[in-house]
């Protein structure tokens, strides 16, 4: 009688621990994805209006705490061609990155250390385009 007693009792624990990791399956994933969409909010919700000159460059602006990445939207006047500039050295990335008007945000650099002064260089234009930038 004891065994079949602490048999009853090993399989609802089983039972309890099963159900345990299954319900830990289901809710990490959207804890991961709540996390995301906070980060998102906090960076996008600290974006800039800009202008861009067709070829050229923009103002200055200092990346913050909000953001690891260097991000980018144009909202108006067409894609551009985009690369992003480092006022400490003067010098700019090697490559360029497109950004079309109207798809949301891209990144132009990444992993750029809060405090970092940057600007954009444009070139292919014609046209200044408006757009906001987050960082």
């Amino acid at each position: 009688m004891f065994r079949l007693t602490a048999g009853k009792h090993r399989r609802r624990e089983l039972g309890l621990l099963a159900a345990s990791a299954l319900m830990l399956t289901f809710l990490v994933p959207a804890t991961a994805s709540a996390a995301t969409s906070q980060v998102a909010v906090t960076c996008y919700g600290g974006s800039v209006g800009i202008s861009l000159p067709p070829n050229g460059y923009s103002g200055d602006y200092t990346t913050s705490s909000r953001c690891s990445d260097i991000n980018l939207r144009i909202d108006s006047g067409g894609g551009q061609w985009v690369a992003v500039c480092w006022a400490r050295h003067g010098t700019c990335q090697g490559s360029w990155t497109w950004v079309p008007e109207d798809v949301g945000y891209r990144v132009v650099a990444t992993d750029v250390l809060d405090g970092t002064t940057f600007y954009f260089t444009t070139t292919g234009g014609g046209g200044t385009r408006g757009g906001r930038t987050a960082y």
